[in-house]
């Protein structure tokens, strides 16, 4: 759902927040081939609760289930609630630049590891940070896709 008076900006409210989750866990499943007692197992919860939530039943939901969720699937689950979270505030869009920037700095620290001509473990725990700032800012903009559609 989408604003008339402020333009294409999304509305934040239960029932969005309620789909973008739903939508979001029910898309990593089919991506993932994963069963509800597969996601149940990472939120701490039950097959059956897990289908409720792809459902859009969140009625008890726990934090811990929603952080573990994000641990799990990283950008990929939290990228569009953080999306809708950030587009819908007041007072202007959601920027784009610290996503860009996250992903230069990977690509220079992949590029800088690969002088020798191969990435090695060690490199890749040392700029492991970066490397997972990069993939949640590049799952932020798959995540648009998902939006558009």
């Amino acid at each position: 759902m989408n604003r008339t008076s402020t333009g294409n900006k999304p509305v934040f409210s239960a029932s969005s927040v309620r789909d973008t989750i739903a939508e979001t866990l029910s898309a990593i499943k089919e991506e993932d081939g994963l069963t509800y007692a597969d996601m149940g197992r990472v939120m701490g919860k039950s097959g059956d609760r897990a289908e409720a939530y792809c459902n859009g039943d969140f009625s008890d939901m726990s934090g811990f289930s929603l952080l573990a969720a994000w641990r799990e699937w990283n950008g990929r689950f939290v990228g569009p609630l953080r999306t809708l979270v950030e587009g819908s505030r007041p007072g202007g869009a959601h920027c784009d630049h610290a996503g860009q920037s996250a992903i230069l700095k990977a690509a220079l620290a992949i590029s800088v590891a690969l002088q020798d001509g191969e990435v090695d473990p060690e490199e890749v725990r040392a700029n492991r940070s970066t490397l997972e700032s990069a993939r949640d800012a590049i799952d932020a903009q798959l995540a648009k896709l998902v939006r558009a559609a």
